[in-house]
């Protein structure tokens, strides 16, 4: 064993999903950008599809929804210390958390209606 090569209990992990992973980038671009700027355009053409797609692509698309929720999370959460006041990370968390947890529920709740046929009258053209 050499020196340098350091076995922690999370060293099986891939790098971008161990614990001691921190981001580089900004968190005003993980957060405002990719995360709620991107989210909402996602979310935003899943209710537009909701009348236009059968059942199997929308569910389809709702598990890219939620997939891509848990991504943001993730590049948060690794990004979160990269703020001069450290509170800010921490909001940015608890808000990026909230919101996978939000898209998860909403997303379940939008496939049983899809499944039961309901039309989502809002956006109905």
């Amino acid at each position: 064993m050499h020196s340098d090569t350091a076995h922690t209990p999370h060293s099986g992990l891939p790098a971008w999903l161990s614990p001691e992973t921190r981001g580089s980038q900004p968190l005003r671009r993980v957060f405002w950008i990719y995360g709620v700027a991107c989210s909402q355009a996602l979310f935003f053409s899943l209710l537009w599809l909701f009348n236009r797609v059968d059942s199997p692509l929308y569910a389809l698309l709702l598990v890219g929804f939620v997939g891509y929720s848990l991504l943001i999370t993730r590049l948060v959460w690794t990004n979160a210390d990269n703020v001069r006041d450290e509170r800010l990370g921490v909001i940015a968390r608890f808000l990026t958390v909230a919101w996978g947890l939000n898209a998860i529920l909403v997303s379940g709740f939008l496939l049983l209606s899809h499944l039961g046929g309901h039309a989502l009258p809002l956006l109905d053209s």
